[in-house]
């Protein structure tokens, strides 16, 4: 059985721009592609008819182009950013579990970020550390789909870079036992 991820997933947004772009640019293509003719063009500006010319024609395939057109290349652009936003934070994530020092964090608390979906504030775990000269540390964990203390022991894994604390990644998957959502 696979494990479903405790992490809230916002790559629906990403594919959602991206099908919205799609769908402008199919009217914008069409409208490139398709004959007319004097019988059936109809193309007027303020208020009056122009004539079918070749120039005409072209004017009115530019302005059909450009009023589809950019606002596809604008929504495409937007959910290209967000996946690729997407898929350098997981790099970033996976660097710094390999590569970074791991600490084990205590005190595990439920907070609540500023994101809002279907009116719910998202949760994010909250955990500290306290190092051997008394200084303690505050780490946040990505937003949550439901709370993992049961799973947890009271303990998670914080990675972070060696030189830099404030690049950290709570593993809240990596240290809970094996849970499966059926």
């Amino acid at each position: 059985m696979k494990k479903k991820s405790i992490y809230v997933n916002y790559s629906w947004v990403g594919y959602l721009l991206i099908g919205m772009g799609l769908a402008f640019f199919i009217p914008a293509f069409i409208m490139q592609v398709v004959s007319f003719g004097p019988e059936n063009f109809n193309f007027t500006v303020n208020g009056v008819r122009q004539p079918y010319t070749v120039e005409n024609l072209r004017m009115f395939r530019h302005i059909f182009l450009f009023a589809f057109g950019t606002p596809a290349t604008i929504l495409v652009l937007i959910g290209a950013v967000i996946f690729m936003l997407q898929r350098r934070k997981k790099k970033r994530m996976e660097e710094l579990k390999q590569k970074g020092q791991m600490i084990v964090c205590q005190n595990l608390e439920i907070g609540y970020s500023a994101i809002q979906v279907n009116h719910q504030y998202q949760m994010l775990l909250n955990c500290s550390y306290t190092d051997q000269k008394g200084d303690t540390y505050l780490f946040k964990s990505r937003t949550l789909r439901y709370d993992p203390r049961p799973y947890l022991n009271g303990q998670v894994s914080v990675y972070h870079e060696r030189e830099n604390i404030k690049n950290y990644v709570v593993d809240v998957e990596g240290s809970m036992s094996n849970v499966y959502e059926v």
